[in-house]
This record gives C-alpha cells, sequence and structure tokens, in this order.
C-alpha cells in the first residue's frame, strides 16, 4: 500500500495542533504543522467540526491514513469515549463516541481511528527523540489548561494520573495550570485573565503578576519534591503552554530544589507542540500494517 499517512493530532483545553507524517522508504516523515486555538465549552458539532477542518487541511483523502489523536485523561482509549467532566472543558463531549463521530466525518472506518493519552504521548516523544532520550526514569509534567503527568520507568512509559494528586488545600492541578493564574489575579488584583499567554503579552499586568509566577514556581518544586519521595526519577522534562514562560520559573524551581538537596536534571521540551504528535505517531513507525488500513470495509 502506498503512500500511507498517519495523522496525529494533540488535543488541549484551548487547542487543538496536528500534522501528517508520510511513509517514506526510509520511515515516516513530518509534514506541516498546524495548530487552531478552539473552545472547548462549545457544543458537540461545533468541536468535531473544527478538528475535522483542520484534519482536512493536511489531507484530502482519508482512505490509507491512520488517525491518532492524543487526549487528556480521563478517557476511554481503547473504544474512544470521553469520560471528562468538571475539568472546565469538553463539557458536551461528555460519553460520545468520538470514533464512531470522526468516521463518519471522514468517511473512514472506526478501526482506522486512535486515542492515546496525551501525557504518554509527550513522553514518548520526548523519551524517543528528544535530549532526555538516555535517562531511564523520567517525570513528564506538560504545564497547560491543565496538569498532564507520565512516567517513564526503564521501558514502560504511563499516564501518571498524578492532576487530581491531594497537594496542599486542593489538588496538584489547581496550583499547576492555568486555573492557578486566573484566580490569581482575580484575588490579589481583581483582574479576570484568560490564562498566562495574556500575562506575558501585557507588560503593565506582568509586571503586577510576577509574584504569582514565583508562587508557582515554589509549588512545581514542592510537587516535585513530593513525587521524588516516592519513586525513584533520574530526570524530568517540561511541556505544555505554561512552559513557554520559563524564564519566569524555571530558575527559581530548580533552585528551590538544590536547596532541598536534590540536584535532578529540570528540562524544557526539545519540541514544543511537536513531542505529543511525535510520541502518538511513533505507536506505528516501523510497522509494515497500519492498524485499521488493511481491513475490508
Amino acid at each position: 500500500m502506498n503512500n500511507r499517512l498517519i495523522l496525529s493530532a494533540d488535543i488541549g483545553g484551548s487547542h487543538i495542533t496536528a500534522a501528517a507524517f508520510e511513509e517514506k522508504p526510509s520511515g515516516f516523515s513530518i509534514g506541516t504543522v498546524l495548530r487552531k486555538n478552539i473552545d472547548s465549552t462549545r457544543n458537540k458539532d461545533f468541536i468535531l467540526d473544527e478538528w475535522t477542518s483542520l484534519f482536512k487541511e493536511l489531507n484530502q483523502d482519508f482512505s490509507n491514513t491512520c488517525v491518532i489523536l492524543a487526549m487528556p485523561a480521563p478517557f476511554d482509549y481503547a473504544n474512544g469515549i470521553c469520560h471528562i467532566k468538571d475539568q472546565g472543558k469538553f463539557i458536551h463531549l461528555l460519553g460520545v463516541d468520538l470514533k464512531k463521530e470522526l468516521a463518519g466525518r471522514l468517511g473512514i472506518l472506526q478501526s482506522q481511528i486512535n486515542f492515546v493519552n496525551d501525557a504518554k504521548a509527550f513522553l514518548m516523544g520526548e523519551s524517543n527523540f528528544g535530549k532526555v532520550s538516555g535517562f531511564k526514569n523520567l517525570l513528564g509534567l506538560t504545564l497547560g489548561t491543565g496538569l498532564g503527568s507520565s512516567m517513564k520507568l526503564g521501558d514502560r512509559i504511563f499516564d501518571a494520573e498524578l492532576w487530581s494528586t491531594k497537594f496542599k488545600d486542593g489538588i496538584a492541578e489547581n496550583y499547576l495550570g492555568t486555573s492557578w493564574f486566573v484566580n490569581w489575579c482575580r484575588e490579589n488584583l481583581s483582574i479576570q485573565v484568560k490564562g498566562v499567554k495574556e500575562i506575558i503579552e501585557n507588560p503593565n499586568l506582568l509586571s503586577m503578576a510576577l509574584p504569582a509566577f514565583g508562587q508557582f514556581s515554589k509549588n512545581l518544586a514542592q510537587f516535585i519534591l513530593m513525587q521524588l519521595e516516592e519513586r525513584q526519577i533520574d530526570a524530568i522534562v517540561l511541556g505544555g503552554n505554561i512552559s513557554k514562560a520559563r524564564e519566569l520559573f524555571l530558575e527559581e524551581t530548580v533552585s528551590t530544589l538544590v536547596a532541598n538537596k536534590n540536584n535532578l536534571p529540570v528540562f524544557i521540551s526539545d519540541f514544543g507542540d511537536k513531542s505529543a504528535l511525535l510520541g502518538a505517531a511513533s505507536h506505528f513507525f516501523g510497522q509494515k500494517v497500519l492498524l485499521g488500513l488493511d481491513q475490508e470495509s
């Protein structure tokens, strides 16, 4: 079968990033990467139509395409059923059979559509292709709309599901995701913001919100130290949109770790938005048969 594609997408609470990997004699090569901001609180049809319109910008004929989406938990990855609730995102996708919905929109078999945990896909991309590839045991944290977490222990990579870990007066996600900055600005500045990007793009607002990043760095260090008490970790890699503001918190995070007698290396993602795309698509790299493509309809 010629010209087979892997269409890989990373689904976040505020965006979708996607790319097509084309089969070549030497392996699969990545093509154009597209990103679209999407309000995940909108209705089901709006969200799925936005996803499929982006896919169709990358590819017109899906008959020889395997689609794999990196989705946040909780999610039934085998069957494609969304179980996300009470997280302020995808509220109209709860219980939706996304395999069936997307297969209908793309005109393909449901078996051609697959799902993987987004945090796991992120760490697969980083550990297989990035600067942390030489470490045996890794902790991956994606800091964005929510908190994604994954671990690599030897040859096994899995979703660590740390977002709901008890932390301070609540759970970890409340202190290490977008909601931390939104709540801080509302409570301390009486200003309503949507996220970190809005803060860092406004110099006046940023100067007033610097203490939020200072406290965030301490929260992150404290959370990391908690994980180190429970398991052997050789290095940490950070991704997600908040990590793009690393100059505002990373140095203090590392210094706090050092002050607690821990010199664990902390890296920022090599690939940014591409990490989860590479990790998700790598499920099929090297396979002669891509799932679903050789089945009869």
